[in-house]
């Protein structure tokens, strides 16, 4: 079978550049609440793709490649430049924009939202695994509640190994923060559309 010279020159681009197609997974993030969601309130799904055990998205903000925010009944997605010093966490550089891809539950006690995979990519390459931090804050942005043991928990982040995972159950400590902001547990998944 003969190539005619144009596909044969994209298909040689292809192989020498190493381009891939676009990841078509995405991550899907969905959290419980000990009481139910505030609308003042400031409720945000960190993503972040650091290679190694200690590193992933902190409760200040630092380490966050993506974010999913929900406040007022509305989420927002944004995506990190850097994050502003202290007392301005949370005020990041580029404002988050509107964003179609979350839920809150019926009864309020919780919300998923969903982001393609292709967004955490390391180098253009889809990342080896997916941290996400829940981190709850209230109308003046104090952080109450985030995973793990609480508000100053560095590593309470939760891994998905992508290469071996596409489920995990996560919980949180009861009682660490007021009721609306109290992060009970929830799953991180992976699906293809």
């Amino acid at each position: 079978m003969r190539l005619r010279p144009a596909v044969f020159c994209l298909l040689a681009a292809v192989l020498l550049t190493g381009a891939a197609a676009p990841d078509p997974r995405w991550v899907v993030v969905a959290v419980s609440l000990e009481g139910t969601v505030q609308p003042e309130g400031f409720y945000y799904v960190a993503f972040g793709n650091q290679e190694g055990f200690l590193r992933g998205p902190e409760p200040d903000g630092e380490g966050w490649v993506a974010y999913v925010l929900l406040h007022r009944d509305r989420f927002y997605l944004g995506t990190l430049s850097g994050i502003d010093p202290p007392p301005r966490l949370f005020r990041f550089t580029r404002p988050p924009e509107p964003y179609p891809r979350g839920t809150v539950t019926r009864d309020r006690r919780g919300w998923q939202v969903e982001i393609p995979l292709g967004l955490l990519a390391v180098d253009g390459r889809a990342p080896r695994q997916v941290k996400v931090n829940v981190v709850t804050a209230d109308p003046d942005r104090k952080v109450l509640d985030a995973l793990g043991r609480g508000a100053e928990d560095r590593t309470g982040f939760v891994s998905l190994d992508l290469q071996r995972e596409v489920y995990r159950a996560f919980t949180d400590e009861k009682g660490d923060a007021p009721s609306g902001y109290d992060v009970v547990g929830g799953t991180l998944s992976v699906r293809v559309p």
